[in-house]
């Protein structure tokens, strides 16, 4: 990927590090925040009082919208900091300005998808009966979309700013796009999967159960419930469930279907385990899908077959979760991932990444 500069293009890349770091600590970190807040609001006074389904969204929001503005305010400041050895025309602090560049567009995307999910999307028409529609005085696209718009601008500008044929530049432009497509969608993927793992039903009840109860725990609660008809229960319902009890749920489709919520012996349910690695798991392939680029840029092979091992990974846990959860993002999260890792097996794009073995 990298090739040589002309003097003009390492100015060109220095003073967009300069630009990109203060962009990461002193605006990106406080669209973040304001996002966040806003969606937090939402989330805890129009849907949770109706549909606690939303209510694990509280903690995962918290955590990772916190994580991601710490990162990015750190990586700001590295990236002032190697502006000079970037107009030095050094491979490897180019190679890491287009990884924090990376980690900001990734950031932006899965930052601004909770806002469309919790501020924008109307749940008034159901399934769960009470729930508000959205406000009018927000906006449809949340502050942190300038995050997305300029991470992708520094991306793109480390990305190309050399003497590279056109059509080299055109071939890179796939792996690399694929590479933060994925790495969003596995992560937001990977906020699903969190999200459900630690749902605690009764939660929310008068009565709240310890985390040293079976049915408060997040390993063993879901063996006393049916966990898909949980994503469509109203808190009224919760908070009147008895044990073996049919209950009309309306589920997705806007089907009312009876269904034993709660059951009275526990029995082993396979979602406890997909939904720990689907969550989890995600998370650490997101973040080493984009720690892998500037390797990959580099021509290190620990980049490239970091995109393997993720791709794979993330590719079988969101076909297996499909299986056994039938919501329908998790197979768009599995085919993508597919898709990555086919395009870094053939030919063409894995000699940029690593050298032909002799």
């Amino acid at each position: 990927m990298i090739h040589e500069t002309t003097k003009t293009q390492r100015i060109i890349m220095a003073v967009t590090a300069v630009v990109a770091g203060i962009f990461m600590m002193y605006f990106a970190p406080s669209e973040a925040m304001h996002t966040v807040k806003v969606a937090l609001r939402e989330v805890m006074e129009r849907l949770i009082p109706y549909d606690p389904d939303f209510y694990p969204a509280v903690p995962v929001l918290v955590y990772t919208y916190s994580i991601w503005m710490i990162a990015l305010w750190l990586l700001g400041a590295f990236a002032i900091v190697l502006a000079k050895k970037v107009y030095e025309g050094v491979q490897w602090a180019r190679s890491a300005l287009l990884g924090f560049s990376a980690m900001t567009a990734v950031a932006g995307m899965v930052m601004l998808i909770p806002w469309m999910v919790l501020v924008v999307a109307d749940y008034s028409k159901g399934p769960v009966p009470g729930v508000l529609p959205p406000p009018t005085d927000v906006t449809v696209m949340p502050p942190v979309i300038w995050t997305l718009a300029f991470g992708l601008i520094f991306y793109y500008i480390f990305l190309f700013m050399d003497k590279d044929t056109l059509k080299n530049k055109l071939l890179k432009l796939i792996p690399y796009t694929a590479v933060g497509i994925v790495a969003g969608m596995v992560f937001m993927n990977g906020q699903h999967g969190v999200r459900y793992f630690i749902f605690i039903p009764e939660l929310l009840t008068n009565n709240p159960p310890s985390s040293l109860n079976p049915l408060g725990n997040v390993i063993t609660n879901l063996d006393y419930y049916n966990a898909m008809a949980l994503t469509t229960i109203s808190q009224v319902q919760i908070d009147s469930l008895k044990v073996g009890q049919m209950v009309d749920i309306v589920n997705k489709a806007h089907e009312v279907v009876p269904q034993v919520v709660k059951y009275a012996k526990p029995t082993y349910d396979p979602n406890t385990l997909v939904l720990l690695i689907g969550g989890f798991m995600n998370y650490l392939s997101s973040y080493l899908m984009i720690l892998a680029i500037p390797f990959l840029a580099l021509k290190k092979k620990i980049g490239y077959y970091t995109i393997l091992g993720t791709s794979l990974a993330t590719a079988l846990i969101g076909f297996q979760i499909y299986f056994i959860r039938g919501t329908f993002e998790w197979a768009i999260g599995g085919i993508l991932s597919l898709i990555l890792l086919v395009i870094f097996v053939l030919p063409v794009f894995k000699n940029m990444f690593v050298e032909p073995e002799v």
